[in-house]
């Protein structure tokens, strides 16, 4: 995604340790899925909290 013509900004999906992917919230604790297709991927900038638990790690959207 494209924010000006001189800035990139990347997208990340975080896995878990069981290698599910993040796919959102409820009732304020992170939700996981086996299938990546569900993943919903976010700028660096807002993987902190994700990856403050253990086991988790990002891939880039475009690997996906």
């Amino acid at each position: 995604m494209r924010v000006n013509k001189n800035e990139v900004i990347e997208y990340y999906a975080v896995l878990n340790q069981d290698g599910e992917a993040f796919t959102g919230m409820k009732a304020g604790k992170f939700q996981y899925a086996a299938d990546w297709t569900k993943a919903k991927t976010l700028p660096l900038s807002n993987t902190q909290m994700l990856l403050a638990e253990r086991g988790n790690e990002l891939i880039k959207e475009s690997e996906l």
